[in-house]
């Protein structure tokens, strides 16, 4: 499977992706995933490297296969396969002794096998089924524990278990709290462990989902955990507990290689001498919310470590350490000041109506090589796609069915193709098999290198040039990666003569000289850009500010696990290293965060994705809404512009109101997703509306009637209070209940229930609490203020758990 991750730089403290453990970004695709972690330990060494990730490790079809040991359904029992010392019956035994929750339901599957996690772990392990029925429905989710080891390596409980456990408590923990929880919960998932072996993560450098005002309140945390003394970046584990003090997931990451001596036969004095010596930085534009898709996003000025600056040093020879393969990291001479020259045209984008499949497909196969025998079998027009987030994107697909006599093996091609302007952001040949089975050899495999890499960089720039906008003047090549059957080529956007931050074009091109892969993000424009491009900060104080910041620390560095192109993977293990970090930050964490080139202060290099938003409103001080406002801000459902001002006497329109009740539900609204675009959910609902995403969500939690392309929603109409209730009222599910109340009798204490049309709405409104009259009047026809949603999302929020209905088992997230 090949697939690029863009947003994801660095080398961060977790180097492994388990997908039964809170998954936590639903916009990225299964694809863009599994390619995530090579990218994650590329982008340090080298500059705007996308990543991709070979199929034949990657993508794992979930059919039994040569490999595997699967039980009937409903049986564990005693017997321990080869590779294993333990049996199906101890790991679960195992998983409920860990999760006694978990008794309530029913053991469905035991599977023996590598663990269903990327990239592919050095060891085998038992995945557990569990199933939970009630009535006609059911819900089914596994565990996974260690087949040697024995140890519980992956559980996530159910929302659907979680609901029955925690509805009636009243524990409310805090954050701080819960640690605790968290800590002793450690002890017990991770046998022999001792106090001091083990890291507690900052929060800053974990990737916790902004807290949603609705559903339930659960906290993550992560430890690094330690190896004779010393910390390990392959050995994490993360623990979710909720407010109620549950514990209700874990994962943990380990690996079978056995790790070197923890002498280093070097001194720290060496590499920190080294260290010096070699570190360097760079100013960039860099996105203040790298994550979000809301348009007019900001560039700031900053100062980011330049190209493998951060990478860990043997502490055996001082060599960096090259991620992928463990050996010694190849200095390439740099090329950021190489000018683009082809000997193509320059990109012209499509002016006319918007493009259909049949003519994406033909842009596609006009730039690239599609093999004879390939037939497009998959177009979608989706919105939301990382490259372009408020376009419309075909994703396409070719498959040769018959290039194999069975499905075991397949080698597919994808592309990604903006509708509006016909620009290509992806084409990719990624490789698919089943686990345990070889990969089938192509039968016109090609030996050796038949492209010099001369010819090859001449075709990787004419492509860049034909395929991206303005890609002689705004892109450099940035380096080259060697690789067994092809080399990737990597360019860097640059503006007024400034590195842009993720904006990069890789290009693979293979040993016979056709394009592998070939990924595009070019995301900021002029208008996002700062005006002054001299800095307060000059380039000798940045850099002396990140070597006064920066510290290394000899731990226990992880490699491999990773394949580029159709190479096979390296396997996983581990060097002693002096790794860069930052004060009081865990392995690598210095990647996160970046100088700010005018201020000086330290910033999340991908802004507020992780935790609370942290924002000083300018407008609310004294407001007589003022508790409830700054509760929406923080938990993401009000947005401050960049003076920090909410407006709290605004009215709204019902558009703001499906906005803010679609971030109480995922705060997180704005991130990057991917999702049908290719039609009308109301006639004034298209895919270009700036409501699409937050009406979408309400209809899927019910909330909004049943997409219908014939009716309006009108969002521009500002809302008044009796409307208001009428929409309460749905989200309730009171709406029969609501036609019971129809008299001016059923609202007695209001001066004006004649004036009021829908009463049961109205009335309902009133007993709840959710929108109170106003001095003996309701007041149906005036207009809802900012400040009175918020109340009124306030109050709705505690509700939840005292309603039969409201965020029962119908959340989305």
């Amino acid at each position: 499977m090949h697939a690029s991750l863009y947003e994801i730089e660095g080398r961060g403290p977790d180097l492994s992706f388990d997908w039964n453990f809170n998954v936590r970004f639903k916009m990225f695709t299964a694809k863009a995933a599994t390619a995530a972690m090579a990218t994650l330990l590329l982008a340090s060494q080298i500059p705007g490297f996308a990543g991709s990730a070979s199929a034949a490790t990657a993508e794992q079809v979930t059919e039994s296969a040569a490999g595997e040991t699967e039980q009937p359904l409903g049986l564990t029992d005693n017997e321990v396969p080869e590779g294993a010392k333990i049996s199906s019956k101890q790991a679960s035994e195992n998983i409920l002794k860990l999760f006694p929750l978990l008794k309530k339901a029913t053991i469905s599957s035991a599977r023996f096998d590598s663990p269903n996690s990327f990239p592919p772990p050095d060891y085998k392990a038992w995945d557990i089924g569990f199933e939970l029925r009630e009535g006609n429905r059911s819900t089914g989710f596994s565990a996974t524990v260690h087949a040697v080891t024995g140890e519980v390596l992956s559980v996530h409980l159910p929302s659907e278990l979680l609901e029955k456990q925690v509805s009636d408590s009243e524990t409310k923990l805090t954050k701080t709290e819960a640690r605790k929880q968290a800590d002793e919960f450690l002890f017990k998932a991770i046998p022999n462990l001792k106090e001091g072996g083990f890291v507690a993560v900052d929060e800053r450098y974990i990737n916790n989902a902004q807290q949603s005002l609705f559903g339930r309140i659960e906290y993550t945390y992560s430890y690094q955990l330690k190896h004779e003394g010393l910390v390990s970046e392959a050995e994490t584990a993360y623990i979710s507990v909720d407010q109620s003090g549950v514990v209700t997931g874990y994962s943990r990451t380990t690996i079978g290689a056995e790790y070197p001596s923890s002498k280093a036969a070097t001194s720290a004095e060496q590499a920190q001498q080294k260290f010096e010596e070699q570190f360097d930085v760079q100013l960039a534009y860099i996105s203040e919310e790298r994550f979000s898709s809301r348009k007019g996003q900001k560039y700031y000025l900053g100062y980011t470590p330049k190209n493998s600056s951060v990478t860990p040093f043997d502490a055996g020879t001082l060599d960096r350490i090259n991620s992928m393969t463990g050996e010694a990291l190849a200095q390439e001479v740099s090329q950021e000041d190489k000018p683009l020259k082809g000997s193509v045209a320059a990109f012209i984008p499509n002016t006319g109506s918007k493009l259909n499949a049949q003519q994406a497909e033909k842009l596609v196969k006009k730039n690239f090589n599609i093999p004879e025998g390939y037939q497009l079998d998959y177009s979608q027009l989706t919105k939301g796609s990382f490259a372009s987030p408020n376009n419309q994107v075909w994703s396409l697909s070719w498959s040769n069915r018959n290039a194999s006599v069975s499905y075991m093996f397949m080698r597919d091609i994808s592309a990604q193709v903006d509708a509006a302007t016909g620009q290509i952001y992806s084409v990719n040949i990624y490789q698919r098999m089943m686990s345990g089975m070889e990969q089938e050899k192509p039968g016109t495999e090609v030996k050796g290198k038949t492209v010099t890499k001369s010819q090859a960089e001449k075709l990787a720039i004419n492509t860049v040039i034909s395929l991206v906008p303005d890609a002689s003047k705004q892109f450099r090549l940035s380096s080259v990666l060697e690789l067994d059957d092809a080399r990737t080529f990597i360019f860097q956007r640059y503006l007024n003569g400034i590195l842009v931050k993720d904006d990069t074009v890789q290009v693979q091109v293979s040993n016979d000289g056709t394009i592998s892969e070939y990924y595009a993000l070019v995301a900021a424009t002029s208008e996002q850009l700062p005006t002054d491009v001299k800095p307060a900060i000059s380039y000798e104080k940045a850099k002396a500010t990140y070597l006064e910041e920066f510290k290394l620390v000899l731990a226990y560095s992880r490699y491999g696990g990773f394949s580029m192109g159709n190479s096979e993977s390296v396997p996983v293990g581990v060097k002693l290293a002096y790794v860069p970090t930052r004060t009081d930050s865990p392995l690598t964490g210095i990647t996160y965060e970046v100088l700010d080139a005018n201020t000086g202060e330290w910033k999340s290099m991908y802004g507020s994705i992780t935790g609370a938003v942290q924002v000083t409103t300018s407008d609310i001080t004294g407001h007589a809404a003022a508790a409830a406002l700054q509760n929406m801000v923080q938990h993401g459902v009000l947005l401050a512009d960049e003076q920090g001002r909410v407006f709290p006497d605004r009215v709204i329109t019902k558009g703001d109101w499906f906005t803010y009740l679609a971030r109480a539900v995922n705060p997180n609204l704005d991130v990057y997703y991917s999702g049908d675009g290719d039609g009308n959910l109301y006639a004034d609902i298209t895919p270009e509306s700036p409501y699409y995403q937050a009406v979408r969500t309400l209809i899927d939690q019910r909330w909004l009637a049943g997409a219908d392309s014939e009716t309006k929603l009108n969002p521009e109409e500002e809302m008044t209070r009796e409307e208001l209730a009428v929409l309460l009222v749905r989200i309730l599910r009171y709406e029969k209940l609501a036609g019971f109340y129809t008299l001016p009798s059923d609202l007695p204490n209001l001066a004006d229930a004649s004036a009021v049309n829908n009463k049961g709405a109205v009335s309902l409104s009133i007993k709840l609490g959710l929108l109170p009259s106003i001095e003996g009047r309701f007041m149906p026809a005036r207009k809802v203020t900012v400040a009175e949603a918020a109340q009124v999302l306030e109050r709705l929020a505690k509700l939840q758990g005292k309603t039969d209905t409201f965020m029962s088992g119908n959340r989305l997230y």
